[in-house]
């Protein structure tokens, strides 16, 4: 028995509602879909369709067998599908969106080294803070930053990445250290626009997740500007570590309220369709997960 093929027939019959019809999806006669759906049916010795002259109509164990074997039909197209991309070579133009903070500090060496490893392949990309629509706006793919609103997109988490609450030791030595969340009205916060929480800021504390509104004296669509604001002593700022990290350890920003920081809210990278990709933008996918 080709358990394989059976599970295939039993799906096609249970998404187009006839034999027929999954046969001239799988361009195979009815009698071949139904005997490969009976022989799965007595391998697991189970009814998975109800039979009647009219219709057909999924048993309640057959709905739990569809959900797993369109799993694992995926799962299997998936793993296939990427063998594939490791044999054929890469070839083409790949159209990437990333952060402006983010590609000037991260992407250089991470795509050189791509571009190395795949000398057919060429890159455009565009760095801006906006949220490109990758569909409309012909991308590839895109890099973001914290919580993904896309629902019809897919997603891969490429590294860690969280916010942090700082400020230089100028402004804290002359307006004070914040003790808790609820201070940071009474002091200059630079503020980031370009994210649904506007002026109120995340935090986490003994496991819940809060918003905290604050002032902003100063506000940008760029993390860069916010982050040069703060050195200069014009307020406290909440950026992502990547942008902060480098001027914390030189003792050029503080940090502050480490114990109401947010968990980890991650980078990913965005994609429109996963059964369809090229073998490049899949590749390059594979490259920036195993980069950062």
């Amino acid at each position: 028995m080709d358990k394989l093929a059976n599970m295939q027939a039993f799906k096609a019959v249970a998404e187009t509602g006839s034999f027929a019809a999954a046969g001239r999806q799988m361009g195979l006669a009815t009698s071949v879909i139904s005997k490969r759906v009976s022989d799965l049916e007595s391998h697991l010795n189970t009814l998975l369709l109800q039979r009647t002259t009219r219709r057909l109509a999924l048993t309640d164990t057959g709905y739990h067998y569809l959900e797993h074997v369109q799993r694992l039909l995926a799962e299997l197209e998936e793993v296939e599908e990427t063998l594939r991309c490791h044999t054929e070579q890469a070839v083409g133009e790949i159209r990437l969106a990333a952060p402006l903070s983010f590609g000037v500090r991260m992407l250089a060496p991470v795509l050189a080294s791509f571009l190395e490893a795949h000398p057919q392949v060429t890159i455009r990309s565009e760095l801006s803070d906006r949220k490109v629509h990758l569909i409309n706006e012909g991308f590839d793919l895109a890099i973001r930053i914290g919580n993904l609103s896309d629902s019809n997109l897919f997603a891969r988490k490429i590294a860690a990445c969280r916010r942090v609450l700082c400020a230089s030791p100028t402004y804290l030595k002359k307006f004070g250290t914040p003790q808790s969340p609820a201070e940071l009205p009474g002091h200059a916060c630079l503020v980031y626009t370009l994210v649904q929480d506007g002026i109120s800021w995340p935090f986490q504390h003994k496991g819940k997740r809060f918003f905290q509104a604050v002032q902003g004296r100063l506000t940008a669509d760029n993390g860069d500007l916010l982050c040069k604001s703060a050195l200069e002593g014009c307020g406290i700022t909440q950026l992502p570590n990547f942008i902060v990290d480098e001027f914390i350890e030189r003792g050029e920003l503080l940090p502050l309220l480490q114990e109401y920081e947010e968990q980890d809210f991650g980078m990913f990278v965005l994609y429109p369709n996963r059964r369809h990709l090229s073998n490049r933008v899949r590749l390059l996918i594979d490259h920036l997960a195993g980069a950062f």
